[in-house]
Parts: C-alpha cells; structure tokens; sequence
C-alpha cells in the first residue's frame, strides 16, 4: 500500500525520490561551487591561484555531485520516444500550463547538462594553470638569466639568435598561460549565471511538486542548504508553497511540512521544527 492509503507504483514513487535527489544535490552543487569561484577571485588576486588545489576540488565536484545531477536529469527531464509525454489537455490555461513545464524540463536538463561541461572545460584550464604556471615562472627566471649574457661584447651572432629564439618561445609560452587563466575565468563567470538562472526555475520545479512528500521531508532535512541558495526565510516560503493545500494543520509551512511527512513518510523521529536537525533515520532522503 502507498503512502496515501492507496496502490503506489514503484514507477511513480521513483520519480519522487529523483526529484527529491535532483534538488538536494542542485543545493550541494550551487554551494560548492560558489566557495570555488570565491576562492579562484581570491588566490588570481593575491597571485597564488597555481597553488591553490582548485583543480582537485573541481574533479571532485565535476564526479560526484556533477555526474549524478546531470544523470538525474537526463532520466527525469528527456522522453524516451513519446512514452513520458503526457497527452495534450484540452483547456487553454491547461495547455498553457502544460507547455509551461514542458519548457522548464528541457531548460534543466539542458541547464544542468551544460553545466555539467563547463566543469570539464574549467578543469582543463585549471590543470594548465596548476601545472605549467610555476614551469613557466622558472623558465623565465632562467631565460632572463641567460639574456643577460647576450649582452655580453663577446657574444657572437649565432649565439645571440639562439638566444633570441629562446626569447620569442618564452614569449609564446606566457601567452598560452594567460589564455589559461583568461578561459578559466570565463567559465568560473559562465557556470555562476546559469547557476543562478537554474537555481530559479529549480524552485518553480519544485514548488510545483505539491504531492511529493519524498521531497517535502529532504526540504525539512536541508533548510540550512535552502536559506544558503535562496536568502534567509526562503525555506519557510518554499515549504508554505508546497503545502498550502495539502490540508494538513499548522501555523507555519514548516508546521504544516511536518504534518505532512509525519503522516506519509513513516519513521520520521528526530524532525524539530525549531532546530531543523533530523536525528534518526527516515526513508528515501537525498544525499
């Protein structure tokens, strides 16, 4: 038997924990990347971005919580030859509704997708900083070393145009680095946009899922996640969406959040409405 007195089907309950998984993980993605690009401002200001371990940090981020968001997507947001399409609602405001959400769907998987590729292309970039920058530094160290003696009266003039040659690849070298660090920067301000824009139309998706209680008790479960993305007082406003009509009692959106769960989620011990601290375990919840 289902949540709700009735026949569940697995099919059904598995798109609610995707949902429930893909926005808790868009959270943790939007944080993380934020202390990121935070960082990379910091260390290109102070001049030691080459050894600030961004490049690890980013591979971390591009194989957990990246992958996972763009898999979530790809199964929750692509049809698979008509059989996810609903069929087409008769009423206008129905229809517009329907071609609302159908235009939200291919913005997140796409959003997300690119996203996810952009991570890869900073990844690029921040090897070649991390790796060949300090290279560089040494080999300019060293060819301004060995110009020094170009200006020597005994210098002959094979010797100086070895020299020379030396001069113009050191050149060419310095260039390719700045490349580097210029695209990195590019996609450090590219990634933080479509953050921000997913990041809305993320919260419309989710306040549109009114019967997900899978989703419901991950919100209560990541409160501190929600306020971090959306501003101080936004999980309350989200949850109050959310369960406006689920007819459950309570004061607030959290009050009525926990009705909610408490009644279809099972063993849901620990829920505090003031702290917002799960202690226990509870059935489904993202990680």
């Amino acid at each position: 038997m289902g949540p709700h007195g009735g026949r569940e089907s697995f099919e059904a309950r598995r798109r609610k924990e995707q949902v429930a998984f893909l926005v808790v993980k868009f959270l943790r993605m939007h944080i993380a990347f934020r202390q990121i690009a935070s960082e990379f401002h910091d260390r290109l200001a102070d001049g030691t971005l080459p050894s600030a371990g961004l490049f690890r940090r980013v591979s971390d981020l591009a194989q957990s919580i990246g992958f996972d968001l763009k898999e979530l997507a790809h199964a929750l947001f692509r049809t698979r030859n008509g059989a996810d399409s609903p069929p087409a609602p008769s009423r206008s405001s129905d229809r517009l509704a329907a071609a609302k959400t159908a235009l939200e769907r291919r913005f997140l998987d796409s959003s997300i997708g690119t996203g996810y590729h952009l991570l890869l292309i900073l990844l690029e970039s921040l090897y070649q900083i991390e790796r060949y920058s300090p290279e560089l530094d040494r080999e300019m160290k060293e060819i301004d070393q060995v110009m020094e003696l170009s200006r020597a009266p005994k210098m002959g003039a094979d010797q100086r145009a070895e020299l020379e040659s030396l001069h113009t690849l050191d050149q060419f070298s310095a260039r390719l680095a700045q490349d580097s660090t210029e695209l990195a920067q590019i996609v450090i301000r590219r990634c933080a946009d479509l953050l921000e824009a997913t990041a809305k139309v993320v919260r419309r998706f989710g306040s549109s899922a009114t019967d997900n209680e899978i989703l419901v008790l991950n919100l209560l479960r990541s409160r501190d996640l929600v306020e971090q993305v959306y501003g101080e007082g936004s999980a309350e406003e989200i949850l109050a969406d959310l369960c406006g009509k689920a007819g459950f009692r309570g004061r607030t959106g959290t009050e009525r959040a926990l009705a909610l769960v408490r009644s279809r989620c099972g063993n849901v011990n620990g829920l505090e409405t003031e702290s917002g601290l799960v202690a226990g375990s509870a059935p489904a919840s993202a990680s």
